[in-house]
């Protein structure tokens, strides 16, 4: 699995450069908010892993995999290893830019150590939707020919319903209502940190299998 994880990353060093827009993006959504760092950066380093689908399907790296002594289970298995570890490194550098965004953000935020488990656990429900939605139909469709059921629909839809909770905190009367769900999570740690964890986990499950399912009768 280690040897597909390494050919992944490989095949896109090309987009590597591409990191460094991200993390401007990021800290506009910081200037903003603080609060919404973790989450904007675990989200856009899990769509810069969607370059792997494109990048596959231009140079046919699919038959190239399958002519090594792997199978389409460990091909599966690298490719979500490799994706959550890019949504973690964006978890890292969204906590790590935080505390400087804070310094010239519209609203500033100094999270005590429940509410930032609270900000991560839902950092991740989200990017295990996205899992759901977007990777079962990549591995049975390809890049090409899944992009807009596996790739610009979803997007659309879980961005619009995350921009959309983002202004609606922002009206006027409604700007404590971040602060009240961090605490009452804070309050509720288990059971809402514990719930969301939950079900991430079993989001990606579902799409782990679904996946596995897809491309094993996948024809190349």
């Amino acid at each position: 699995m280690l040897q597909i994880i390494k050919l992944d990353w490989s095949t896109i060093k090309y987009s590597q450069k591409r990191i460094f827009i991200i993390l401007p993006c990021v800290f506009l959504a910081g200037y903003i908010s603080s609060i919404y760092v973790v989450p904007t950066s675990a989200i856009l380093f899990f769509l810069f892993s969607l370059n792997l689908y494109a990048v596959e399907e231009k140079g046919d790296l699919n038959r190239f995999y399958l002519t090594l002594p792997v199978t389409r289970n460990t091909i599966v298995t690298g490719r979500y290893c490799l994706s959550l570890f890019m949504v973690f490194g964006g978890i890292a550098a969204g906590i790590i830019l935080m505390p400087i965004t804070n310094l010239v953000s519209f609203s500033k935020w100094y999270p005590d150590l429940k509410w930032m488990i609270t900000i991560v656990a839902f950092s991740l429900f989200v990017c295990a939707l996205f899992y759901f939605f977007m990777y079962p139909i990549l591995f049975k469709l390809g890049y090409q020919r899944g992009k807009f059921w596996g790739f610009y629909l979803p997007a659309v839809l879980l961005g619009s319903i995350y921009i959309a909770f983002l202004e609606y905190a922002s009206l006027p009367g409604k700007e404590t209502l971040i602060t009240d769900l961090l605490i009452y999570a804070s309050e509720h740690l288990i059971l809402i940190c514990g719930g969301m964890l939950f079900l991430t986990f079993a989001l990606l499950v579902a799409s782990y299998l679904l996946s596995l399912h897809f491309y094993i009768r996948r024809e190349f």
